[in-house]
């Protein structure tokens, strides 16, 4: 076997820089999920729109993010590291253009901030260093050490006393999970704080935290699935371009996710399906007459084009999916079955025509388990249940009467 797949390339950086981006969208994950547990009164997460992160607040004003990652055998961050000094500089800017806007802003870092009481460290120390600016009304009651640190800032920043001094008021610092251990950090610390997933198995939280990732990732990167994109026209107005709104992350979104892998759902048997699917010419003659026989001839039409498309959908998972088409069925067949027998028994003591009462509570009962809980039904659309129902017809295992002999009249 050739060395070229047998070592490891320690030159090629690729591999890290990539890992530093998955550290980022990790820690907007963090906030997410910090927002969902009411531990920060945002409501949305813009990725990659002027700073790593800007989350909106329910008050209106925005909290800024800047994430850096580092070597931690580099030692701790300092006010003269560079990446430091960029975000400062970066902030200066931005609280110059939006500060009236802007409540906070945060430096993330997985490696720790200088912290010492050694006379030749304290002016390099960040924490305390803010401390100073917090405690001060101006620039110029900066005392030492901490005012040739502050003259230092303002040269890389170029800019003047008092929007360096604005700036640094706002700034704050965080230490965040490691580069080695951030997923499973989010996974085993974050995700079981989340109502509802006190209880999670390691395996569902790890799907969380996977799935929030590539949503952050995607808000991240330039991917813009809206088709407004191809209307946006050169003097269209900028709250209204596909390509910016594609940057929010809404918690209500970072909700859903989250619901989507917890919601449980009741299995049935493997191999209890007994819908045979077929080449896609079915015979819907029975279908049809008992529709018919259950007052619902104006139905008779619609359900059998869900019928057929639902089976077209079946033949072609099971040339593309065959594991998952047997699985689906056993499921669908069960859930279907156990919905429309228990809405015929209710059909059967209310008053009108059995079919049409029946109908409306199938239609009803399918829509609740699509929109609450997708999950116990594979997360197949409303019409592929109808389908479905209209198979299970076909078959007589499902009535929209009395039973009656199907080979007469």
């Amino acid at each position: 076997m050739s060395n070229i797949i047998r070592q490891l390339d320690y030159k090629d950086p690729g591999d890290e820089t990539l890992r530093n981006f998955r550290y980022q969208f990790g820690y907007g994950v963090i906030l997410l999920l910090a927002a969902v547990r009411k531990k920060q009164n945002y409501i949305s997460l813009w990725c990659e729109h002027y700073e790593d992160f800007i989350c909106r607040r329910d008050d209106g004003f925005f909290d800024c993010y800047q994430i850096k990652t580092s070597t931690p055998e580099n030692g701790a961050l300092d006010l003269y590291t560079e990446s430091i000094q960029k975000s400062i500089k970066r902030f200066v800017s931005l609280n110059n253009s939006f500060g009236i806007d802007i409540k906070n802003m945060y430096i993330v870092s997985n490696t720790i901030f200088l912290n010492s009481t050694q006379k030749e460290k304290i002016a390099r120390c960040p924490g305390l260093f803010l401390e100073e600016i917090r405690n001060r009304n101006s620039a110029s009651e900066v005392s030492e050490p901490f005012y040739n640190t502050f003259n230092s800032l303002k040269t890389h920043c170029a800019c003047d006393d008092i929007s360096l001094f604005n700036a640094l008021k706002k700034v704050d610092l965080i230490v965040g999970p490691t580069r080695q251990s951030f997923e499973t950090d989010i996974a085993l610390q974050h995700i079981p704080e989340v109502e509802g997933c006190e209880n999670c198995t390691i395996p569902i939280a790890k799907n969380i935290t996977s799935d929030l990732i590539s949503k952050v990732s995607e808000a991240s990167s330039l991917k813009i699935e809206n088709p407004d994109i191809h209307l946006q026209s050169y003097f269209g107005r900028d709250e209204n371009n596909p390509r910016l709104l594609s940057k929010c992350v809404y918690i209500e979104e970072a909700k859903s996710i989250i619901k989507k892998n917890i919601t449980g759902y009741f299995s049935y048997l493997a191999g209890s399906g007994s819908i045979v699917v077929a080449d896609g010419n079915r015979d819907l003659t029975r279908l049809a007459k008992k529709l018919e026989k259950g007052g619902l001839q104006d139905h008779i039409i619609s359900i059998q084009r869900k019928t057929l498309a639902t089976e077209k959908r079946l033949l072609e998972l099971n040339i593309t999916q065959p594991d998952k088409v047997s699985k689906l069925i056993d499921q669908l067949e069960s859930v279907v079955q156990s919905e429309c027998d228990d809405a015929l028994l209710a059909a059967r003591y209310t008053d009108g025509p059995t079919g049409e009462r029946m109908l409306l509570d199938v239609q009803k009962r399918f829509r609740d388990i699509v929109d609450n809980d997708p999950s116990h039904v594979h997360n197949e659309r409303y019409d592929v249940l109808i389908g479905f129902a209209g198979l299970l017809t076909s078959e007589c295992k499902v009535w929209w009467s009395e039973k009656f002999d199907i080979n007469q009249g």
